[in-house]
């Protein structure tokens, strides 16, 4: 067993199932390495923002040290999880027309090995792959339920699954199996453009959380740290000794006293990063769920979210620094 291998089997096994399972609906191979190479990736990376964060050196160590391993262990699946939507998407797309290709194989005469092996086309993507597999099991002995069967352990898509089901029952029952996947490439087509449909009535709705998100959260927390550094600079140059003492006294007729404000500007700002980091995380993860129905899609948007969010908060706080 290689060194890459042992290190990944030091994972905990919940972790481990769960990030095979998904490798698995990518069809990735080698991934116990890159489970170990994305997880230290994310926390090298991690590491780098620490250190431009404007904070005390304490601060940062204790960042460092409570999201180093949520980043370790989260970072790999959510890009296997991400990588295996992108596939199950991309197979959706093209399976009406790839059963719709099986049926007519089949009423051509072709029994249901020959039927898949003819349709495992490159421009079907991912189907190509799965249909081949599924043909040379059947070819080589496994039963046509046991291989129809693996296939749906391998795929993600709950509506393709849906559809083998109901092709293994068709065969079990004696059928008319083309017939049948000729109906449910027609049934899949519309139930996808009907989805498409949603997508786009919702659409309004992500672009306003992306917009609250990303454009107006920044620049209102770009204002309130500069407004704080410029009363906060303000005070430092009064001198409340004789006027403070007169207040507090009661000699000026009004009785009360002054003092600076206490507003710790680098913690503030430290404030504000964090603040924006975890909204916009939230916001992607509600953009995806109210876009695609699902929170993983929301993955690939939160590197984007959050590191526009913090560079327009930082382009916004030092344009106003220069300017006023």
């Amino acid at each position: 067993m290689s060194l890459t291998k042992r290190l990944y089997r030091l994972h905990p096994n919940r972790y481990r199932q769960a990030v095979e399972k998904e490798a698995s609906y990518a069809n990735l191979d080698g991934y116990e390495s890159a489970t170990l190479a994305i997880g230290s990736l994310g926390v090298a990376i991690l590491g780098v923002i620490m250190f431009f964060v404007p904070a005390s050196y304490r601060i940062k160590l204790i960042l460092f040290t409570l999201l180093s391993a949520p980043v370790y262990f989260v970072l790999p699946y959510m890009v296997f999880s991400v990588t295996a939507d992108k596939r199950k998407s991309e197979m959706e797309r093209m399976l009406p027309d790839a059963l719709l290709l099986v049926s007519t194989n089949l009423k051509s005469g072709s029994s249901i090995n020959r039927a898949f092996l003819a349709s495992a086309r490159e421009e079907f993507g991912p189907l190509q792959y799965e249909f081949n597999t599924t043909a040379v099991q059947i070819s080589g002995g496994v039963p046509v339920e046991d291989a129809l069967d693996n296939m749906r352990g391998r795929i993600k898509s709950e509506l393709f699954k849906d559809t083998l089901n109901v092709l293994t029952n068709a065969i079990e029952a004696g059928g008319n199996t083309a017939d049948l996947l000729e109906s449910s490439a027609e049934d899949i087509r519309s139930s996808l453009e009907l989805r498409d449909e949603v997508r786009s009535s919702v659409r309004m709705y992500t672009v306003f959380i992306f917009i609250a998100a990303v454009v107006a959260a920044p620049a209102l927390f770009g204002i309130t740290v500069h407004m704080a550094e410029t009363t906060t600079s303000m005070w430092s140059n009064v001198n409340l000794g004789q006027e403070g003492s007169s207040f507090a006294s009661g000699g000026g007729g009004s009785g009360m006293s002054f003092s600076k404000p206490d507003i710790d500007t680098e913690f503030l700002g430290t404030f504000s990063i964090l603040a924006l980091s975890i909204s916009n995380f939230f916001a992607s993860l509600m953009i995806s769920q109210i876009g695609k129905g699902n929170l993983r899609g929301g993955a690939k948007l939160v590197p984007i979210t959050v590191s526009v969010s913090v560079g327009l908060f930082l382009v916004i706080s030092t344009a106003l620094n220069a300017v006023m």
